[in-house]
């Protein structure tokens, strides 16, 4: 019984239920965008009329849903996410995009009402603009068996989608079992068309980057390990920057990364960020052997490290500098940065040598 009531008060404020008559004679046709507002004419519609308006009606529906949609989307792909940026620094992009979905939806569904009004007027003659009644005695047969049939095609869609779900997995984790199978141009593939569906999500194009790496697309995988990094907001931000640093590093484009490091370093908002920077500058510089660069940076790094900024592990910065000092064959300083290594041993295992730039391929 619980249930019946339930299908009929989602009825009464269903698009189906569009029309209902009076107990004095008379028409009153739901308008399409607002479940309140009803066009009266003082007469019973003909059963063919009924037929022709259900019809109208589907249609009018369809139309203004639809074109909500792609003005939509238009929004979302021609201003939103090409000035993102921009939008996020000036702190606008949730109201931009609030503002957006509104105004598209109420712009369309103004005009369309307008349109519907005008096809009533000159299909059916002049109405009296009122109140939508909900009959609540009955119900009009073949609109209820409509409605209950598009629960049904719904309900249906949903166990569809989620068996589709369970069968095959989320559309991330099957992105990643073909990176892992070596389908480096099938991950792409997927990849590309979930970064139209969702152009914020980072993971997509930091999976995408990765796959490009291994079919050697270097230009294209920097491309959108950029724009994962942008996008990113979370402990994968930095990855992505690190693995594009790492396809320099590969492809020996040296100069360009440090011009990278530097850029990211002079804008970075807040001490932590830049420390982080300039600590993978310094590994970077041990790397490609410029040794004394890299000495300045760790000397800094441990002065900020003074500044209780517990971010920067002292002992590991040290342990650090001692390799640097080796490779510039200065012993006793090196063996002087490992004395103090060891006496601010807080970290289990700290004495591992200076990274190599590594590609990362976990993004979630």
């Amino acid at each position: 019984m619980t249930k019946f009531h339930i299908l009929k008060w989602l009825y009464k404020h269903s698009p189906i239920n569009f029309y209902t008559t009076t107990s004095t004679g008379e028409t009153v046709i739901k308008s399409i965008n607002s479940t309140s507002t009803g066009y009266k004419y003082n007469r019973i519609f003909e059963a063919d009329e009924i037929k022709n308006l259900r019809k109208i009606v589907k249609n009018f529906k369809r139309f203004s849903t639809v074109t909500i949609l792609i003005c939509y989307i238009a929004i979302v792909y021609g201003f939103i996410f090409p000035n993102y940026n921009l939008l996020e620094q000036m702190n606008i992009l949730v109201v931009i995009i609030t503002l957006s979905a509104i105004l598209i939806a109420v712009g369309i569904s103004y005009l369309n009402s307008k349109i519907f009004e005008k096809y009533l007027k000159n299909k059916f003659g002049d109405f009296e603009k009122s109140n939508f009644p909900y009959n609540t005695s009955s119900f009009e047969n073949q609109s209820y068996k409509e409605f209950k049939f598009e629960l049904v095609k719904i309900f249906l869609l949903l166990l569809f989608l989620c068996g589709i779900y369970f069968y095959i997995g989320s559309p991330y984790e099957t992105s990643k079992n073909l990176v892992e199978q070596g389908r480096y141009k099938d991950a792409i593939k997927m990849s590309t068309i979930w970064s139209k569906l969702l152009p914020m999500e980072a993971k997509w194009y930091s999976l995408r980057a990765y796959s490009k790496f291994n079919i050697q697309d270097y230009e294209g995988a920097i491309n959108d390990y950029d724009i994962a990094y942008t996008l990113e907001n979370d402990e994968y931000k930095f990855m992505n920057f690190d693995n594009k640093i790492y396809i320099r590093y590969y492809l020996g484009d040296y100069e360009e990364a440090l011009k990278e490091f530097n850029e990211e370093i002079k804008n970075a908002d807040n001490d932590f960020t830049r420390d982080l920077l300039l600590w993978d500058k310094a590994q970077f510089l041990y790397n490609i052997q410029r040794y004394s660069q890299a000495l300045k940076i760790y000397n800094k790094l441990l002065i900020n490290s003074e500044s209780d900024r517990v971010y920067l592990l002292q002992n590991r910065l040290y342990y650090e500098r001692s390799q640097v000092y080796e490779k510039l064959g200065k012993q006793k300083d090196a063996q002087k940065d490992m004395q103090e290594a060891e006496k601010l041993n807080l970290e289990p295992e700290f004495e591992n040598n200076i990274p190599e730039p590594t590609l990362l391929f976990e993004v979630i």
